[in-house]
């Protein structure tokens, strides 16, 4: 069987490249607050019942790190051709 080329929209691509945006920088909001002091807690009824925050923090690391060479790819992707601007 062949495989079937199937063209998605540029403003798709646009999008999900925004949500991933987002992801990340709402995880590193989350492990700056960590970072600087708060924690995060499972509970029931309003009171804590385990500190979770090395969980969270580990989650949200590994969120930062895949969204980032995702988007590293479609960068290189979408950045072909055009000027390096560390240069």
């Amino acid at each position: 069987m062949s495989e079937i080329d199937r063209l998605v929209p540029s403003g798709l691509i646009e999008q999900w490249a925004m949500h991933l945006r987002r992801q990340r920088s709402r995880a590193s909001d989350a492990l700056w607050l960590i970072e600087n002091g708060f924690s995060v807690h499972d509970g029931r009824n309003g009171i804590p019942t385990e500190d979770v925050t090395e969980r969270h923090r580990h989650e949200l690391e590994t969120t930062v790190a895949e969204v980032g060479r995702l988007l590293a790819q479609y960068d290189a992707i979408n950045l072909r051709g055009c000027p390096d601007p560390t240069e």
